[in-house]
């Protein structure tokens, strides 16, 4: 009795509880991952398929005329692709990815309803070159509408990631902060938005982590019925738009392919991206646990 209590320690789950919480973890938040993408399809289409209100909105600075077209910056702007999910396994705390979620969902709701209600148009300066920058920025550009552009949701969404990270491990954050930048900047410099359209971004960046640090005060049951709520509508929203996720698989599988990428090469570099990130998580973990046992 006393070697078991020794391997097992009182207050410890074993080893099979803590692979079962573990997988029952990591199925959430791979199922909220899923519903959100879903959402940010059908919203964004249902953004652009009627728009309304004012009219189309001119917002075009000096700035974006003198901001050139770099395309070999599309590889910036498609890590925005991923790098939105990096959160997703490195916020551990369960409230704190419900929060996340929760706020995530709020942020692309409003954004929604900017592009449909106050769409603010954009005249792109298309890349034309026959190279492979050229031609991925180009098929990036013809496939997006030109007035779905105010708020950035590829600035708001991960400068709100890098706020995550920060929030979650300061100590390895500094590493991190490149990427984002080189995300923002890439939304100019390969004309996908205006200057306007970054500063919306990163306005709605400040405001989701705020909103995300007033839920993480809140009780941890609060949150699980709020997520709940949210997922609930997701799943709403998946119900009544099934004949989406077909045209969604085609659409991302073309433009990986525009790219010289075929899915199987994408699922592995989303896979080495995760691991990357779960094992600087757990060497960050374990430079802090020996920083406060000396």
């Amino acid at each position: 009795m006393e070697r078991s209590g020794a391997a097992n320690p009182p207050g410890r789950p074993g080893l099979g509880r803590r692979l079962a919480d573990g997988l029952t973890g990591l199925a959430m938040r791979l199922a909220s991952c899923v519903l959100v993408l879903i959402y940010f399809q059908v919203g964004y289409y249902w953004s652009y398929h009627a728009q309304s209100g004012p009219g189309i909105i001119e917002a075009a600075l000096p700035i974006d005329r003198w901001i050139p077209l770099v395309p070999e910056f599309i590889v910036f702007y498609m890590l925005g692709y991923l790098f939105v999910l990096v959160p997703c396994v490195l916020v551990r705390d369960r409230q704190a990815f419900q929060a996340a979620t929760i706020v995530f969902c709020m942020m692309l709701t409003v954004a929604f309803l900017m592009f449909r209600y106050a769409p603010i148009q954009m005249d792109r300066t298309y890349a034309v070159g026959s190279d492979w920058f050229s031609r991925l920025t180009y098929f990036q550009q013809t496939k997006d509408t030109t007035y779905n552009n105010f708020p950035s949701l590829h600035v708001a969404l991960n400068v709100y990631a890098y706020c995550l990270i920060v929030w979650q491990a300061r100590r390895i954050s500094a590493w991190w902060l490149p990427l984002p930048v080189l995300i923002v900047c890439s939304t100019l410099l390969v004309k996908q938005h205006l200057f306007v359209d970054v500063l919306g971004g990163l306005l709605m960046a400040w405001a989701g982590f705020a909103g995300f640090r007033r839920l993480m005060a809140l009780p941890p049951r609060t949150v699980l019925f709020a997520w709940l709520a949210t997922q609930g509508l997701l799943l709403i929203v998946l119900a009544t738009h099934v004949e989406r996720l077909a045209k969604t698989g085609r659409k991302i599988v073309r433009f990986l392919a525009a790219g010289g990428i075929d899915a199987d090469n994408a699922a592995v570099a989303l896979l080495a991206l995760m691991a990357v990130t779960v094992l600087g998580q757990r060497f960050a973990d374990r430079a802090r646990r020996r920083r406060d046992s000396g």
